[in-house]
């Protein structure tokens, strides 16, 4: 893959990106912390910005992503986040920074970003064949599980060097190069007419006409339409998505497990430090197993698809995290603290590995399954979805933790993890799916 130009330049783009986006989920909270003396109320609020932002304008942003040409969307919305985010050093230098202000930031860079990923899994549907989607999408979140290791430190090691401050210039400078890259002409993809499905995949603005076609009450049809179909649009691939009968198992399964999954990781780090006694360096030494975890994922999850059934690795990748769970609180029960800490790094890194190919599969099998015109509409309907339930999920998780225990708490979520495969363990459909296929399965 990395031999063709246009994969080359997208891929590092994204790179690029994902490090200084996760280098801000750092330098943002410290700059709060630290130059706001934000208050624990205030920084929950920060916290739920992004989400609060997925909820609020998600569908209408997968509207948005298949609406225009993708590329100009994800080169749009990389000059806008880096926009948002200089605005906040700038701030800061003539004094005015508050907390509404990281708050509206924040907010409109995670629906920046739910707008870049939208377009750019479209993109990859229209730019490359579908064969080779299971390897496009394994180098992706390779790129994802490496960001998330190593973007907090770098974030961490900028600001003890710069400040909070200046360290976000640094996400700035990301977004740039990014953007330049996205803008570098590449040899267009090798997509054929296999991956193209019988679909029209020519990008193109909403309600274009032909050149020398349309009167004006044409014209006046064709701008009501189109605001008609803005209207539903909203709505369709949310509709769309969920009935899908491959398609909707994935979602409803990926909700149930990010529920319990916000429920486990709101306690978690309470449980390492209080109740085993994790130093802040054992605490990063089990994050930077499971980034290992993640990182060898990426690498073999294509071959995983190519050689185990679909629904027999989707269930594994429901499963392995579940085992991966129960060894946190089970190392309550080991007598030494070494015992505890392999413990807790073996469940990371069997947590992480198996979320990267889960999310390899999922991904795959929504470009697979779905027309590439409303790809954007899907990707932001699954994360409306998804990410809904984790708000609710961290907040029983902190309640059973307070009147309960953390201990007890992690349990719960673990059990609730394990049985978010009755979603897809029984699915026919899914059951008579394989993710090497060519052709989309229908969408009824």
């Amino acid at each position: 893959m990395l031999k063709d130009s246009s994969f080359r330049n997208l891929w590092t783009a994204q790179t690029v990106s994902l490090f200084g986006t996760q280098a801000c989920v750092v330098i943002i909270p410290l700059l709060a912390l630290e130059t706001l003396d934000a208050s624990a109320f205030e920084m929950g609020l920060l916290g739920s910005a992004e989400s609060l932002a997925v909820l609020l304008l998600g569908l209408w942003i997968g509207v948005t992503a298949d609406r225009y040409p993708r590329r100009s969307v994800m080169v749009t919305s990389n000059i806008l986040r880096l926009l948002l985010i200089g605005l906040i050093p700038v701030a800061y230098v003539l004094d005015v920074l508050s907390i509404p202000l990281l708050f509206v930031a924040v907010f409109l860079v995670g629906a920046l970003t739910l707008l870049y990923d939208s377009a750019l899994s479209s993109h990859v549907v229209m730019t490359f064949d579908r064969r080779q989607l299971p390897k496009i999408n394994s180098y992706m979140e390779g790129s994802t599980a490496v960001s998330e290791v190593a973007g907090p430190g770098l974030g961490g090691l900028l600001v003890q060097a710069l400040g909070a401050p200046l360290a976000l210039v640094a996400d700035v400078c990301s977004y740039v190069v990014s953007t330049v890259l996205l803008l570098r002409p590449g040899d267009g993809g090798k997509k054929g007419a296999a991956g193209t499905s019988g679909v029209n995949t020519t990008e193109t603005h909403a309600g274009q006409q032909n050149a020398g076609q349309g009167d004006a009450p044409d014209a006046e049809a064709a701008r009501e339409g189109g605001e008609q179909e803005s209207v539903k649009g909203t709505l369709s691939g949310f509709t769309w998505a969920f009935s899908h009968r491959v398609l909707r198992p994935v979602i409803v399964s990926a909700a149930h497990f990010n529920f319990f999954t916000a429920m486990f990781f709101a306690v978690y780090t309470f449980y390492v430090v209080k109740e085993l006694g994790f130093s802040p360096l054992l605490v990063g030494l089990a994050s930077t197993a499971g980034g290992l975890g993640g990182v060898l994922a990426a690498t073999a999850a294509s071959s995983f698809m190519s050689k185990v059934r679909t629904q027999l690795l989707y269930v594994l990748s429901l499963v392995v995290p579940t085992v991966g769970a129960f060894l946190v609180p089970g190392s309550e029960l080991l007598s030494s603290s070494l015992a505890q800490f392999l413990s807790v790094a073996a469940g990371m890194f069997l947590w992480s590995f198996a979320i990267v190919v889960n999310l390899v599969m999922s991904e795959t099998i929504k470009q697979m399954v779905t027309p590439s015109h409303i790809i954007g509409q899907v990707t932001s309907a699954m994360r409306f979805t998804t990410l809904g339930f984790e708000p609710v999920g961290a907040i029983v998780g902190g309640t059973v933790s307070q009147f309960l225990s953390p201990a007890t708490a992690l349990v719960i979520a673990a059990c609730g993890l394990a049985t978010s495969v009755v979603w897809v363990i029984f699915n026919r459909h899914l059951g008579g799916y394989d993710v090497n296929e060519e052709e989309p399965v229908s969408a009824t």
